[in-house]
């Protein structure tokens, strides 16, 4: 990885593309049994619906990582994907973003991740989350935790 500086922005129309290719290829490399090109529209479409805040991170030109935000209340935001491209992960790029969804969320910030990804368990009890539930995610039958934040 190059010593270059990581600029935190809003989503803009334009990143699509490069959010699709950073979210396909890094959910194939966490977890292969799932066809992820043919996931993008749905998670897109849904991510619209919902009126999901989206932030990248750019390195150079490159973007390296990705946070989505659903809001669930005024108080409270679900963190509903953090993406980080495989090169990137472990450089700190995910404290930033994880900082960003921290300062938009008015008192909890909650999510759920799969039960069998050890590195993000231990990356978000690191940033301070706490696991509140087990449950199935219901898109792909998966064992998850739950987790929140509180201010």
């Amino acid at each position: 990885m190059t010593p270059a500086f990581v600029t935190l922005r809003a989503a803009e129309p334009r990143d699509e593309a490069a959010m699709r290719t950073l979210w396909c290829e890094t959910w194939a490399a966490t977890y292969p049994a799932f066809d992820y090109q043919a996931r993008w529209p749905n998670m897109w479409l849904k991510w619209k619906e919902l009126k999901a805040e989206i932030h990248v991170a750019t390195r150079r030109h490159d973007l390296v990582g990705m946070l989505v935000l659903v809001p669930v209340s005024d108080q409270a935001m679900l963190l509903e994907q953090i993406v980080l491209a495989l090169g990137e992960q472990g450089s700190g790029t995910a404290h930033l973003l994880m900082n960003v969804a921290k300062q938009k969320t008015g008192l909890i910030l909650k999510l759920s991740v799969n039960a069998f990804n050890k590195r993000a368990i231990r990356f978000y009890e690191r940033e301070g989350f706490v696991r509140t539930a087990s449950g199935v995610n219901v898109a792909s039958g998966l064992a998850t935790y739950d987790y929140e934040w509180r201010r």
